[in-house]
């Protein structure tokens, strides 16, 4: 049985919509998505986390992204990416995965100065199939310097990243493409867009 799977719903108090990644299920706990001036859905996320942890205090976490306005070249975007990581921290290193011309995945390890606790990503791009950009997917994990020898690090990064895919970009593909339908009704109605959503858990 494979770990990986997706679990999509409408969102409610008792069903939440939940993500299922390396065998742990994550709930939606905040939405965020700006309104471009034409009334149109500028960026957006979906962040998901354990039970009994928040987007401001996590141990795991896993999101949706939108970008709109970014192009629909994955391997461009993966390759931003990077660049971004590298100038924060010269001393992490990341991998890239364009084995599928339509997708690209990157995968870094990276820290603060003086911390004690690195953060571990992987990032899943793709064309958005129903608007422009790209749409993507992340998980993260905070981990404790002294928790994880060079064995474990290295385990947890090749999990992750197949993992990651072998995820279905259905769930998020669709989670925006009901966003991009709110909004347009929201502008044909003439209401301004919510900016940003937290779900009641």
């Amino acid at each position: 049985m494979s770990l990986s799977g997706m679990v999509y719903a409408e969102p409610k108090a008792a069903d939440p919509l939940a993500v299922e990644f390396d065998g742990q299920r994550f709930t939606l706990n905040f939405e965020d998505q700006a309104a471009l001036p034409d009334g149109s859905m500028g960026n957006a996320l979906a962040e998901f986390t354990l039970k009994g942890e928040t987007v401001e205090n996590w141990s795991k976490l896993f999101a949706f992204y939108a970008y709109p306005q970014m192009g629909t070249d994955p391997t461009a975007a993966v390759e931003a990416v990077g660049k971004v990581v590298k100038e924060t921290n010269p001393d992490a290193n990341y991998a890239i995965d364009v084995s599928n011309e339509k997708e690209a995945i990157i995968d870094f390890l990276t820290w603060a100065e003086g911390s004690e606790v690195m953060e571990f990503n992987v990032f899943r791009y793709t064309p958005a199939d129903d608007g422009p950009g790209l749409i993507a997917m992340q998980y993260a994990q905070h981990i404790n310097i002294d928790d994880m020898d060079v064995e474990a690090m290295r385990a947890l990064r090749e999990r992750a990243v197949r993992e990651m895919a072998a995820m279905d970009m259905d769930a998020a593909q669709d989670y925006f493409a009901a966003k991009r339908e709110q909004m347009s009704a929201k502008a044909e109605d003439g209401d301004t867009p919510s900016f940003a959503e937290r779900d009641q858990q």
